[in-house]
């Protein structure tokens, strides 16, 4: 054969099908034509059973990303499985590691399916803005019905082998070594004189509530709000209920095509490899070598710092907890055991995973514990003295070339440095809350932090399960600088005229997890209002944040107070537009003597996305970050900010850099406000007709 990806060969009356396609066996087009090759040689020898498997540590993972945005060349991935599914002899697969996307359309293709104990299946093209374009959305119901398929395939999440062998995705586990056992259960076939069978024949059983599509589609309404592929996906398991496998498969393609050639897709894909280019950083070599990470201590067993050593728990590392007082550190662990019994409860994790990542954490009111530890994180109150204090303590108790990390959210992290004798293993770690859920961590790079530092974190943050982003150092870094900018327009519309309900709805319609009051509610005005005056900003001194401080002043502090922005129902916590606070506007609106007047959403829209934007081309030119992505992977995993609208820059880059510069021009002149004026960046490459994309490159 041509193509080493594939290799076929005759084992007595079984013909094996080979793929191996480091790393994941993607579904290129030399293993597409390979494929081929290897049914037309079966053809006509004398096999009276085909085998495919594949070498290495996973079945095909998916499609071959590096053909992601070219045209496909032939044969297409249809095309392969309408030869298998048609082959005339019985063809099995056996899958292990993870069969996904393509992978899993191909081996539901196949007449008989067998998996080992620890594999995961699934179709995930939801998560790029597509649906299975090769007949997961017809095929995958006629095997394990349309409820279970409609979940699968909207959701993008795997199921275990397990659960695929109830359901009837798969027909049986291998168990011991994969080859072995496959050609094992095929020869048990194959004596069992297992017929041709193929799925697209099979019928779709009735579902066991037949309002389940109506109720699937309720209950995703909010999540889904804006999405393209995923109303489609819901028609598609509908369709594959009531019309023929060809019908199901035509309309298929026509809605795959139509999320590939969407906005949205090219948006998500955009983020697929966004997040993948965050640990390539410009001044540091790939191949830097790394500090070894053992055993990590956390200053602070509050919410955050009991989150952050869970993260560490969950992933093997020894964590050791410490506080000041032992009923604080009592409370912190007692924290740690209930979020974790809360997991076991919804059934994230079994009790006995949870059982051995608390053996991980264990409390210490002693400084002098940490000697040997490799990394500490410190997560105490944000305020520069206590930083310094607890760095001064670290710099005394810890090992020389123990990393220093501290988990501020605002504060100058050179200062942090220099309260130690070792600023070269000093860095910021900005875990955001819940810790332990949140994916995003900004790494903050400080003037003097060693390289190797750097490096290690933006490793062990993937082995935490984050994504890292490093940034440099400015006021509230990346992402706080940037939400500012963000929160600064939603005061600002409040006392033009706008109301809460108005400026969340319009950003919730828009896309945004939450608007923009919401999220000051749930987080706690007083945070806010602690800032300010941490910074020298007096109450009610600044336009901004008038109605913030006021609200405050009259402990109306959100959620937890009961009334915030918005008053709040003591039982179910469901928002309520207050007229105390409409009035709260129109008395400031005068004292400030600010004009009102009727705003339209797409103004609100406008302002704060364009705020972000501003912001982050500003940020861009300051090198506070390396890349255009770099700032759009920060917005969609730390703030809300829709994956499928590609984040702040890749939103602009579509809106097009000559529109934004006019639109930013507009407000400018709308409002009065010399904030509007278009970030230098912009103006630049407005001009060179080039895109913000075109920078991502550089590193």
């Amino acid at each position: 054969m041509q193509d080493v990806s594939v290799h076929y060969e005759l084992n007595n009356t079984l013909g094996i099908i080979r793929i191996d396609n480091p790393p994941v066996n993607a579904l290129s087009q030399a293993v597409r034509a390979g494929i081929i090759e290897a049914l037309e040689q079966a053809r006509s020898d004398s096999s009276q059973m085909l085998l495919v498997l594949c070498a290495g540590r996973t079945f095909i993972a998916g499609a071959d990303i590096t053909e992601f945005g070219k045209t496909p060349q032939p044969p297409s991935l249809p095309d392969v499985i309408a030869a298998l599914e048609g082959f005339p002899k019985p063809v099995v697969a056996a899958l292990h590691g993870t069969a996904l996307g393509g992978g899993l359309e191909l081996a539901m293709a196949c007449h008989y399916r067998a998996a080992l104990p620890d594999t995961r299946l699934g179709l995930p093209e939801v998560k790029l803005g597509l649906l299975p374009g090769a007949g997961g959305t017809q095929r995958l119901p006629r095997l394990v019905g349309p409820e279970l398929a409609l979940e699968m395939i909207s959701s993008g999440a795997p199921i275990t082998a397990n659960k695929a062998l109830e359901a009837g995705l798969i027909d049986q586990i291998l168990e011991g070594e994969l080859e072995p056992a496959a050609i094992r259960w095929a020869l048990t076939l194959l004596a069992d004189s297992a017929p041709v069978r193929p799925t697209g024949e099979r019928p779709v059983a009735a579902p066991a509530d037949t309002d389940f599509l109506a109720r699937h589609l309720k209950q995703n309404a909010r999540k889904h709000r804006g999405q393209l592929a995923p109303g489609y996906i819901a028609e598609l398991v509908e369709l594959a209920q009531n019309a023929s496998l060809e019908e199901g498969l035509k309309r298929e393609r026509e809605c795959f095509l139509a999320c590939k050639n969407s906005p949205q897709s090219a948006a998500l894909r955009h983020v697929f490899f966004a997040e993948r280019a965050t640990g390539k950083l410009p001044d540091i070599p790939a191949d830097t070598p790394l500090r070894p990470i053992k055993r990590v201590a956390v200053i602070g067993a509050g919410t955050m710092g009991g989150g952050i050593a869970m993260c560490f728990a969950s992933a093997g590392i020894p964590v050791i907890l410490v506080e000041t007082a032992q009923d604080y550190l009592d409370n912190g662990l007692d924290k740690i055991r209930q979020n974790y019994a809360n997991s076991v409860k919804r059934g994230r994790f079994s009790a006995e995973a949870v059982a051995g990542w608390l053996d991980n954490i264990s409390g210490t009111l002693d400084y002098a514990d940490l000697a040997e530890v490799d990394l500490v994180i410190e997560a105490v109150f944000e305020n520069m003295a206590v930083k310094k204090e607890v760095f001064g303590k670290l710099d005394a108790a810890c090992k020389p070339g123990c990393i220093l990390a501290t988990n501020t959210s605002y504060l100058d992290v050179n200062a942090i440095a220099a309260a130690t004798r070792r600023p070269a293993d000093v860095i910021g770690a900005h875990f955001f809350s819940p810790a332990n859920v949140m994916k995003l961590l900004e790494v903050v790079r400080a003037e003097k932090t060693a390289a190797d530092v750097v490096q290690t974190f933006m490793k062990l943050a993937r082995t935490i399960g984050k994504i890292p982003v490093a940034v440099g150092v400015c006021h509230g870094f990346v992402g706080n600088r940037m939400l500012r900018a963000y929160a600064r327009q939603a005061q600002l519309l409040l006392l033009e005229g706008a109301t809460p309900s108005q400026v969340d709805k319009a950003m919730e319609n828009w896309g945004m997890a939450m608007g923009p009051l919401a999220v000051g509610d749930l987080a706690g005005l007083d945070i806010g209002y602690r800032s300010r005056r941490d910074q020298g900003i007096e109450p009610r001194s600044v336009l901004e944040s008038a109605l913030a401080d006021t609200l405050v002043d009259m402990d109306r502090l959100g959620q937890k107070s009961g009334a915030g922005y918005y008053r709040y129902d003591p039982e179910t916590r469901a928002r309520q537009a207050d007229p105390e606070v409409d009035k709260l506007l129109r008395d400031i609106a005068d004292e400030w003597q600010v004009p009102q007047r009727e705003i339209g959403d797409e103004e609100i829209v406008d302002r704060l996305i364009l705020a972000l934007v501003n912001e982050g081309a500003a940020i861009l030119q300051e090198g506070i970050a390396a890349r255009p992505s770099d700032v759009d992977i920060v917005y969609i995993n730390g703030y809300g900010f829709p994956s499928w609208r590609g984040g702040p820059m890749f939103y602009a880059d579509s809106l097009g850099l000559d529109t934004v510069v006019a639109r930013l021009r507009e407000l400018r002149e709308l409002t009065g406000d010399d904030g509007w004026e278009p970030a230098p960046l912009l103006l630049e490459l407005a001009a060179a007709g080039n895109s913000l994309a075109s920078l991502n490159g550089r590193v």
